[in-house]
C-alpha cells in the first residue's frame, strides 16, 4: 500500500515507491529505495515536494535461484585508513591494491592465452581460468573495492581480454552482493570470463570496423555465442552452468535477444547477470564506433533501457552495488577539487572514500590524499563533500594510467 507524504513527513527507514516527478528527470539513480541516512533524506528534501512511500517495499526479485541477499560489505574504515583531515597516510589503500594485482594479472595472462588459442584454432585448455576465477573470488570476498578498482586497467591492445576480465569481475562482484554461495560465483565467473570466446572466429576487420555493420556482418558477430559454446564443449572441461553462460548472455527476459530467442524464467539468472554486466562494461569502454560514458550515465542507461531486457529488479540491485558513484569514476568535490572514488558501501554511499588526484587549485596532487568521507569531521566532509560526476576527457584526465600507477603497475 502506498501514501503520500510530504518531502518534510518523511523519516530513515521508509520506503521511496514513486516520486512528484519522473525519476528520468532526477538525481536518482534507481526507481525505489529505502531512505537510510540523513543525506537521503537532505536530497529529497532538495528535489522534491512529495512522494510516494510503500508500507510493504517489495523484494529482490531477481535471485531466481533461491539464495537470499547477503548484507552489505562492512564499512571500509577497518581496511582504508579513516581520516578527519587530509594528512593521513594512504598506505593500506596501497596494500590493498596489492593484495588483488596479482590474482588480476594471473587472470588477465590465464584469459589472454585462451582468446590466442581459440584465435589460432587449438584446442582449448581451461583450467588456468578455472583456477583465476577461484583467485578473483576469493580477493573480492576480502577486497571487493580494491579488485573493482582494477576494472578500470583497459588494455587497447589486449581490448577483448580486458573486457572479459572486466565483466568477470563485475559479475563476480555483484553475484556476491546478491548473495550467491561460493561454488555459483566460481561457475558465474568462469562464464563471465569465457563468455566472448566464440568472438576469435569473427575477423578483426568486423569486431573493429567504425561504422554501421552490413546485415551479413551482423549475422556472423550473431554466431559466437554458439561458436563459443561449441568450442568450449570440445574441451569436456566446463559444467552446464558455465556453457549456459556462454551461449545465453545475449538472451533477453523480453525474447528479443538471440541466439535461441528465449523469454522469461527461460534465461538463466547468470546468462541474464553476464549480458548486464556486458553491456554495462562496454557502455564504459571506448570501442571502434562509440566513446565511453561515465560510469554514473552507463547506469542511467541500464536504468532507463534495460529493465525490459534484464529485469528492473536485477537493474536496480546491480545499481545499488556499484553506487551512485561508482569505484573508480571521477567526482567533484565541493571545494572544487577532483578525486576518484576508492570505496563505499549502501551505508555510505553519498559519502564514499575518495582519492584526490587534483586540488581545489587544480594542481596535481602526489602523493594524492585518501579521504574517507564518511568519518570525516562534519566542517571539514561539507568542503571535500561530492558536488557530482566529473569527465576525466573534459580535465584531460588519465584515470586508467593514475590507477595504474597507485597499483605499482
Amino acid at each position: 500500500m502506498r501514501r503520500k507524504l510530504s518531502v518534510n513527513e518523511l523519516t530513515i527507514g521508509m520506503y521511496v515507491a514513486e516520486l512528484d516527478k519522473p525519476w528520468e528527470q532526477s538525481a536518482f539513480l534507481f526507481q525505489g529505495f529505502e531512505i537510510e541516512s540523513e543525506e537521503d533524506l537532505e536530497k529529497l528534501r532538495g528535489e522534491c515536494e512529495y512522494v510516494f512511500i510503500d508500507v510493504a517495499p517489495p523484494k529482490l526479485a531477481a535471485s531466481k535461484s533461491g539464495a537470499k541477499r547477503r548484507p552489505a560489505a562492512p564499512a571500509t574504515s577497518t581496511t582504508i585508513t579513516s581520516r578527519s583531515g587530509a594528512d593521513a597516510p594512504a598506505v593500506p589503500l596501497r596494500q590493498e591494491l596489492k593484495q588483488v594485482v596479482k590474482a588480476q594479472q594471473t587472470a588477465s595472462t590465464s584469459i589472454t592465452h585462451v582468446m590466442e588459442e581459440a584465435r589460432m584454432g587449438k584446442s582449448l585448455d581451461t583450467q588456468d581460468t578455472k583456477t583465476a576465477v577461484a583467485q578473483i573470488v576469493g580477493s573480492i570476498s576480502v577486497n571487493p573495492s580494491s579488485m573493482l578498482w582494477l576494472t578500470n586497467l583497459r588494455q587497447k591492445h589486449q581490448r577483448s581480454a580486458s573486457h572479459c576480465l572486466n565483466v568477470s569481475i563485475l559479475a563476480i562482484a555483484f553475484g556476491r552482493h546478491i548473495g550467491l554461495p561460493e561454488a555459483d560465483l566460481n561457475m558465474l565467473g568462469q562464464g563471465a570470463m569465457l563468455h566472448d570466446i566464440g568472438q576469435m572466429r569473427v575477423a578483426p576487420a568486423i569486431l573493429d570496423k567504425p561504422d554501421k555493420l552490413t546485415e551479413e556482418e551482423r549475422q556472423v558477430v550473431r554466431k559466437h555465442p554458439v561458436d563459443g559454446e561449441a568450442v568450449l564443449k570440445l574441451t569436456k572441461q566446463l559444467p552446464d552452468k558455465v556453457l549456459e553462460v556462454v551461449r545465453w548472455h545475449h538472451e533477453r527476459l523480453n525474447g528479443k535477444g538471440y541466439p535461441d530467442g528465449l523469454a522469461g524464467d527461460a534465461v538463466p539468472l547468470n546468462a541474464l547477470i553476464v549480458g548486464m554486466v556486458d553491456t554495462y562494461e562496454s557502455l564504459t569502454s571506448d570501442s571502434p564506433y562509440r566513446a565511453a560514458m561515465m560510469p554514473a550515465e552507463a547506469l542511467r542507461v541500464l536504468r532507463t533501457e534495460g529493465s525490459d531486457a534484464y529485469g528492473k529488479d536485477l537493474v536496480q540491485e546491480f545499481i545499488r552495488c556499484l553506487g551512485i558513484y561508482p569505484i573508480g569514476s571521477l567526482v567533484e568535490c565541493n571545494n572544487g577539487a577532483l578525486a576518484v572514488v576508492v570505496s563505499s558501501t549502501q551505508v555510505s554511499r553519498l559519502k564514499p572514500v575518495i582519492m584526490v588526484v587534483r586540488d581545489e587549485a587544480g594542481k596535481e596532487t602526489r602523493p594524492r590524499m585518501v579521504l574517507n568521507l564518511s568519518t570525516m569531521e562534519e566542517s571539514i566532509a561539507a568542503r571535500w563533500g561530492i558536488k557530482g560526476n566529473a569527465d576525466p576527457k573534459a580535465h584531460k584526465l588519465d584515470l586508467p594510467g593514475i590507477i595504474a600507477e597507485e597499483a605499482g603497475l
